[in-house]
């Protein structure tokens, strides 16, 4: 079957077809989840949960309910939504394709990211106020329906500071919308651009950078590191974790020289690295 979902384009390949403002989203580590509420109003009322490629996804029919009177709420029987389990994509893809609820994630925290109103004939602007009023009414239900935490961005520069921002704070990335753009079914769009890393590296570190508040005082931890990468290039990738990185300030012995990954957005024309972002400390390369 056709997808009847939309989806972003890469932000490193399409941010010149940006335009400004635009509105800049969190993007989290959930399962995409088409919702969809079927013979609305009569005795045969039933409630889909699909996914992208329209494969139906498990163990959701607790949620028929609120789904229904959501649907009777708004009027819409169709919903572009994320379902994120425990927070992280692991327990969300576990929830939806296994044929049971597994025995460890009973009792999980769980909600749906309400992305967009497929429905909807109205541009990205006036959809967004349409998705707050269903988000309102889901909330009035105590039914765990969200909108993705956003801000505005005026230009190419706010956006790329957000997504150094973002990552340093544990998410995958940013969504960039435009204002104007209809929803397209099935297609990938220049009104959503995804911002994410697009590659990785590693090398070895050669020398620890303690962070700073931002009036300068020192806070007694690694923010950033310098890693040398085979190429010869060298990158300063932040994001450390606050207890490693207090870790690495009181022995930098254990990690000079060590093997640390980074991910990153692009290179740049020098062949420097573009938001880099610390992943891990490894193994050494044999």
């Amino acid at each position: 079957m056709p997808a009847e979902l939309m989806k972003g384009q890469k932000w490193t390949e399409r941010k010149h077809k940006m335009t400004y403002p635009a509105w800049v989203e969190i993007k989290v580590d959930e399962i995409r989840c088409r919702v969809v509420v079927l013979d609305l109003g009569t005795e045969h009322t039933r409630v889909q949960y699909l996914s992208y490629a329209e494969k139906p996804l498990n163990n959701l029919s607790m949620y028929d309910e609120d789904w229904i009177a959501l649907a009777q709420d708004t009027g819409w029987t169709e919903f572009d939504t994320g379902l994120e389990v425990n927070g992280n994509f692991n327990d969300s893809y576990r929830w939806v394709r296994s044929k049971d609820i597994p025995v460890d994630l009973i009792g999980s925290v769980r909600h749906f990211i309400l992305f967009d109103l497929p429905q909807s004939t109205k541009p990205f602007d006036g959809r967004m106020t349409e998705r707050h009023t269903a988000a309102v009414l889901a909330a009035a239900r105590d039914f765990e329906v969200y909108q993705p935490a956003g801000s505005w961005a005026h230009e190419e520069a706010s956006v790329e500071q957000m997504f150094t921002v973002a990552r340093e704070r544990g998410f995958e990335g940013l969504m960039v919308k435009s204002l104007d753009h209809l929803y397209e079914r099935g297609k990938r769009t220049n009104g959503w651009l995804k911002v994410k890393p697009s590659d990785d590296a590693d090398g070895t570190i050669t020398a620890l950078h303690e962070a700073v508040s931002e009036d300068g005082t020192p806070l007694g931890r690694t923010g950033s590191i310098t890693i040398a990468v085979e190429d010869g290039s060298t990158a300063t990738p932040h994001g450390i974790a606050h207890e490693l990185g207090r870790e690495m300030h009181e022995h930098p012995e254990r990690f000079i020289g060590q093997w640390a990954e980074f991910a990153f957005m692009e290179r740049d024309r020098q062949g420097g690295y573009r938001h880099p972002v610390f992943r891990r400390v490894r193994e050494a390369k044999a």
